[in-house]
Order: C-alpha cells, then structure tokens, then sequence
C-alpha cells in the first residue's frame, strides 16, 4: 500500500509514460522491476512484489480480492458429507404422494 505523497507521485507518473510508451507498457506487463529501474533509475526491492496488468475490453472494474485465508481450498471429508447431494433413504417423493399427504 502507497504510504507517502512521494509514492504516490511515482506511482503516477509510471502510470503516465504506460498510457503514451507502448514499449514501456509491455515491459511492465512481463518485467516490472526491470522496466523501472530502466525508466525511472528506481530499484523495487525484491522483498515487495508488484504485478501491472491491463483491463480487458468490456472489463469497467479491476478489483484486487484479499489474501484468502482459510488453510485450503479443498473441503474436508466431513465438509464435503455436508453438502453432498443426494436424497435421505426415508424421503417421500411429491408424486409419490396423492392429494391429501397418502401414499
């Protein structure tokens, strides 16, 4: 997250030369760091990752989901038995039944 005005200026003025420098625009797609420290003499550390990327067509928003935080994606077997389809031995079934609840 941009903390300082100082960032923020940097930040736009990438942001600038990607909207006029096609050769610029590309290499931040494939190489941000590189692309950077080419343009601007800034070096990113390697601790702090950066991805650019560009909207689609037909894409008004770009949203950044948070960090998911659950272990794994996958369900457990007790979880999975929960939301398992399938019908319980003892259902009735509606065309089973006629008009007053008898079989």
């Amino acid at each position: 997250m941009l903390q300082s005005d100082k960032e923020r200026r940097a930040l736009q003025s990438i942001l600038d030369r990607a909207s006029t420098d096609l050769a610029f625009r590309r290499q931040l797609l494939t190489d941000p760091r590189d692309a950077i420290l080419d343009a601007f003499g800034v070096a990113i550390p390697h601790t702090f990752r950066i991805k650019f990327i560009e909207r689609e067509p037909g894409v008004d928003a770009l949203v950044v989901l948070p960090d998911f935080v659950c272990g794994s994606t996958e369900l457990s077997d007790e979880d999975l038995e929960s939301v398992a389809g399938g019908v319980e031995e003892t259902a009735e079934w509606a065309d089973d039944v006629d008009g007053e609840g008898q079989q």
